[in-house]
């Protein structure tokens, strides 16, 4: 936990709660509504995508994949999935390249945003990529598996093989719920899984207040 101190000598903590899930289990869904209500939300997808465009991260991942990687001299996000997704080996390299600098950008803006009581990490590789040891709550969204897979392929318009090897790259949606301090069940209406948060809300500032 993040300790600040205020000018009147008054300490407060920062909590910082990570929102993680595998793929299509609805995270995006918890992030905006928490947003909505005014929570700062680090989006560490987004910072992914940024990273992209870094050079010095696109020299390192034109040396591990090749130039077929790009068009218009960027990163083409399609053709690297391509090479990642089902092939372990090519996936673990592109984490060891991606991961540091999502981690760094991550701490920086917890930083920025220190005088806040409660930050939001939206992750969806928290524990894959290690990145538990930021946070002090986790919440784990999910869904099951046949309707993981069915909005993956709706939401990407991609096949089902392509949405299955994208779907075992990561832990599954209930190994994942079983490793969380809180659960948000995604599979029915937005109306339920705002309720749900709220709850995790009310139970994260009794804690906090503690």
């Amino acid at each position: 936990m993040i300790k600040l101190y205020l000018s009147d000598f008054m300490e407060m903590m920062i909590l910082i709660i990570g929102i993680t899930g595998s793929i299509a289990c609805g995270k995006s869904t918890v992030s905006n509504y928490l947003k909505s209500k005014g929570y700062i939300v680090i989006d560490a997808d987004r910072i992914g995508h940024e990273a992209l465009d870094d050079d010095y991260v696109k020299e390192k991942l034109i040396v591990a994949f090749g130039n077929e990687i790009l068009e218009d001299n960027k990163i083409n996000r399609q053709k690297l999935g391509e090479l990642v997704f089902g092939n372990s080996s090519n996936l673990n390299v592109l984490n060891s390249i991606i991961h540091p600098e999502i981690r760094k950008k991550i701490l920086e803006k917890i930083d920025k945003n220190n005088d806040k009581e409660l930050i939001f990490i939206d992750v969806a590789l928290l524990f894959e990529a290690k990145f538990d040891d930021l946070v002090d709550k986790i919440i784990v969204v999910y869904v099951d598996e046949n309707t993981q897979l069915t909005r993956l392929m709706k939401r990407n318009s991609i096949s089902k093989k392509e949405a299955l090897s994208r779907i075992v790259s990561q832990m599954s949606p209930i190994e994942k719920a079983k490793l969380g301090d809180y659960t948000v069940n995604n599979n029915l209406d937005v109306i339920n899984t705002y309720e749900q948060v709220d709850k995790v809300l009310s139970e994260l500032k009794k804690g906090h207040c503690k």
